[in-house]
């Protein structure tokens, strides 16, 4: 099977997978933002800030080690497997222990008892079957989606408790729920019989050494604004500061996370063949930009009827946030392919780097713009950190792949021109729909049109006026032509 061809059955399992998912996420978090008030979304986000600061500390990235290695044996398996359940325990215990201070820390009792059931969720949540993620080193990539279709139990689980209870154990414990049932099933769909040892510990962790530190990095980067808030400010405004990044971030990551998932092991079979590679790379990293980035800038320009129509006018302070974070990911989608790359080649160094150097910067920018602007101050610090670390994974490109910083940002000519269109579209627009629609939802759905036409018909006209030449529109032209079934093609006029 061809690479491309293997992407492309790998982008329909895991994007149809993520379609799934990302709906219930859509509408879990509609009815969440009804029946639930900011201050359990706060409680909510400092749980989970806490939780993913502590996976991402314990991450050794042990099961993307065996997708990389040339050659994977039953030890190896349950080398990572063994590591994952000492991590699992480590987790629990962490939390066992600390989840008494930390209640002192945010100065409420009842914190407890959600830092305890948090803990758990750790723990389950990295146990789930190996092979599960072996799958897809020969681009099987069914497995993987049916275990992301598992979590969909938890966030209906989430969603009952909620109407039940209206609290924000609902969250806590539908997220258990759901990571449990997850991890269990995978087991059923690949049967494996795990063995403990850690005969193959040192094979497997010089691969994952720099990827555990750069999880560390990446996770204080994402989280640390929340950290230093949750501290900081009144849990409902953490809350609405949570719930407006968990809005704006839903169109890149559901559209790249698929993306990346699958083009990781796709490069990493082309490693002994680098100039097929950089043209594997140049073409995905293109046209998962030119995917993404529309629907990240599209939020950002209609987020305030979007956060009247999905979240409800008790969160309409959420939507100066909403802007900020939708545009922070859509630049970092000209960026998402890096680390795969670096992955793919075996510099997991560079992967650690880029996120290191981010994390110097960010840390000072997010506390000075808290200090001085409050909330709005840390979430614009977060949008300038994401520019510094699309200017360092530019430089890193180019010293692993030899693509000049001008090469690729040219790639990228055709998108950036039309989402210029596209704003221009929407912004023009504005002026007339807003003054004219008094209704929130006409006025989100006549302005998402209007953008998603001057996107796409710039791009096409772009695309045929300069020859129809190879780019990230003839990309997904023929992604979709292969989508088309071989007995419709032969199909001719009679």
């Amino acid at each position: 099977m061809s690479m491309k061809r293997g992407l492309v059955r790998g982008a329909f399992s895991l994007g149809g997978a993520r379609a799934v998912t990302s709906a219930f996420n859509a509408v879990a978090l509609l009815i969440l933002a009804r029946l639930l008030t900011p201050h359990d979304f706060g409680v909510a986000a400092i749980a989970s800030a806490v939780l993913y600061f502590i996976v991402s500390l314990t991450q050794f990235s042990i099961y993307q080690a065996l997708v990389q290695r040339s050659e994977v044996e039953q030890e190896h398996i349950d080398t990572a497997w063994s590591i994952a359940l000492i991590r699992s325990l480590t987790i629990v215990a962490f939390f066992v222990l600390a989840s008494w201070p930390l209640a002192l820390l945010y100065d409420d009792p009842e914190m407890l008892s959600v830092f305890m059931v948090v803990g758990l969720t750790g723990g389950v949540m990295g146990l789930y079957n190996p092979h599960i993620v072996l799958a897809q080193k020969g681009m099987r990539f069914a497995p993987m989606a049916l275990f992301q279709l598992c979590r969909c139990v938890g966030l209906v689980a989430v969603v009952i408790l909620a109407i039940i209870f209206r609290s924000f154990w609902a969250i806590i414990i539908g997220n258990l729920i759901g990571a449990a049932l997850a991890s269990l099933i995978s087991y059923v769909m690949i049967p494996y019989r795990p063995r403990f040892t850690l005969a193959r510990f040192r094979d497997l962790w010089g691969f994952s050494g720099w990827l555990f530190l750069n999880q560390l990095c990446e996770t204080i980067n994402w989280r640390f604004d929340q950290l230093a808030i949750s501290v900081l400010v009144p849990k409902a405004q953490m809350g609405i500061y949570a719930i407006a990044y968990s809005l704006a971030i839903i169109p890149t990551r559901e559209t790249i996370q698929p993306l990346r998932e699958i083009l990781f092991p796709g490069l990493a079979n082309l490693t002994n063949d680098r100039p097929r590679l950089t043209r594997a790379f140049v073409r995905a990293q293109s046209s998962m930009a030119a995917i993404s980035t529309p629907l990240a800038l599209g939020l950002a320009l209609v987020a305030e009827p979007a956060v009247m129509v999905m979240l409800g006018p008790q969160w309409s302070e959420a939507a100066v946030f909403v802007q900020i974070f939708a545009v922070t990911s859509a630049i970092g989608a000209f960026v998402s392919c890096t680390a795969s790359a670096a992955m793919a080649l075996g510099a997991t160094r560079v992967v650690f780097l880029q996120q290191f150097w981010t994390l110097m910067a960010r840390v000072p920018l997010v506390l000075a713009g808290l200090h001085f602007y409050g909330l709005v101050g840390a979430a614009l610090a977060g949008l300038l950190s994401e520019i510094i670390l699309a200017t360092i994974s530019l430089r890193f490109v180019r010293s692993l792949l030899g693509l000049p910083i001008f090469q690729q940002l040219r790639m990228h000519w055709s998108t950036l021109l039309s989402l210029a269109v596209m704003s221009a579209s929407v912004l023009a627009a504005e002026l007339l729909v807003n003054p004219t629609f008094e209704a929130n939802i006409v006025r989100f759905i006549l302005l998402v049109l209007v953008g998603g036409v001057a996107y796409v018909g710039t791009n096409l006209a772009l695309w045929a006026a300069g020859g129809r030449k190879e780019g990230p529109v003839h990309e997904l032209i023929d992604i979709a032509a292969q989508m088309v079934p071989a007995r419709f093609k032969a199909v001719g006029p009679a």
